[in-house]
């Protein structure tokens, strides 16, 4: 059964044809046109703005055969990391088996045909660095004579030259992994069609995990190292990430998510911080909003216990340089250093009516921020 979002997209795709420009209207999506085809693939400003309508989801490598508005091919919907969203907080989860497998920390293939022969596009590209050295390498290493045509094949792909975005390094392997197969109906493969897949066509596949449930991995993902983490699939089809506490760590330094960057950014202002959150993987976004918040909230605490001082204590001695200049300015400064000291610059600042939050958050000690539970 196809998901909402695919269905709306066929609809729209009847309506709009090759005009890249009018998806917009559907979400916080882009749309890139090759030829007779159509990709659509959900914006980071979805991932920052979190509402998530059903055309997001589905924008997730889906490439649509625009004069028919048909399907030409099928990749997984947009799935979340465990305890994200409601729908993948641990209790929330269905009852049941499911099968577990690792996460591999490549870029995603999405196999399509062309009148050339297949070909295989990443998330939102018929064209990337790794599109392209993945069509290479599937006509070089493998035959799909006999896949039939409504098959999508999905990958990680794996090579040494793939620097732009992954964290984890496989050293010298080339290989397209197969980690799933959707069917143009929106079914979803199994690991044990997959593994008949794999095998047919000279695939590697995505190693399967000996776990009998979501609830085991969370104590792993403290302690486990060398991979990304874990995908969790579920009898009716959703899928869950849970990533390991090394690679988030390995990750946050790649992308700069540390309380001194934050800060930095913030100095620099509210557009400059926004447009870095817009940019950072998923699992961050909140992060850094989070470290944001605590560093804002405690130079908005130590400004108002400053400027309480400033307007309490010393109200008088200000309202005598305010009224005589500074004749009565050694006043002040005598009343700060024998009981304010440690505060004299801000105090100071306020006395020249300057506003104390920049210098605050500069001086601001950089000790760790408490994080939310690692997703």
């Amino acid at each position: 059964m196809l998901d909402p979002g695919v269905l709306s997209i066929l609809e729209a795709v009847g309506t709009y044809g090759p005009d890249v420009r009018a998806y917009r209207a559907l979400g916080n999506i882009g749309v890139v046109a090759q030829g007779d085809l159509l990709i659509f693939n959900y914006t980071k400003r979805a991932t920052y703005a979190g509402t998530w309508n059903d055309v997001e989801l589905a924008s997730r490598g889906l490439i649509v055969h625009w004069p028919t508005a048909t399907i030409a091919a099928l990749a997984f919907p947009k799935f979340f990391n465990l305890n994200e969203r409601p729908e993948t907080q641990l209790l929330a989860l269905p009852d049941g088996p499911c099968e577990i497998t690792e996460k591999m920390d490549g870029s995603l293939g999405i196999l399509y045909r062309t009148p050339d022969g297949p070909a295989i596009a990443t998330r939102g590209s018929f064209g990337s660095p790794q599109a392209q050295w993945a069509t290479r390498h599937l006509h070089e290493q493998h035959d799909l004579s006999g896949l039939p045509d409504d098959i999508t094949l999905l990958f990680e792909i794996i090579y040494p030259g793939n620097t732009d975005g992954p964290v984890l390094r496989y050293g010298a392997t080339e290989a397209l992994y197969l980690i799933g197969a959707r069917r143009f109906d929106g079914y979803d493969y199994g690991y044990a069609e997959l593994a008949k897949l794999a095998e047919e066509f000279g695939f590697p596949l995505v190693a399967r995990f000996q776990a009998q449930s979501i609830a085991e991995l969370v104590p792993l993902a403290e302690t486990y190292s060398g991979i990304e983490g874990w995908v969790v699939r579920f009898a009716n089809g959703l899928r869950v990430k849970v990533k390991t506490l090394e690679y988030l760590a390995l990750h946050r330094l790649a992308v700069s998510v540390t309380p001194g960057h934050v800060r930095d950014l913030l100095l620099q202002g509210s557009q400059d911080f926004e447009a870095f959150v817009v940019n950072l993987p998923d699992e961050f976004q909140r992060e850094a909003q989070t470290i944001a918040a605590a560093l804002l909230a405690r130079v908005e605490a130590d400004a108002q216990r400053i400027e309480a001082i400033f307007h309490g204590p010393l109200a008088a001695y200000a309202e005598a340089v305010r009224l005589h200049g500074n004749v009565a300015r050694k006043d002040f400064a005598l009343a700060v250093k024998a009981n304010y000291a440690g505060d004299a610059t801000y105090l100071f600042s306020l006395l020249d009516e300057r506003d104390i939050r920049r210098l605050l958050l500069r001086a601001m000690p950089l000790a760790e921020p408490e994080r939310d539970e690692v997703e």
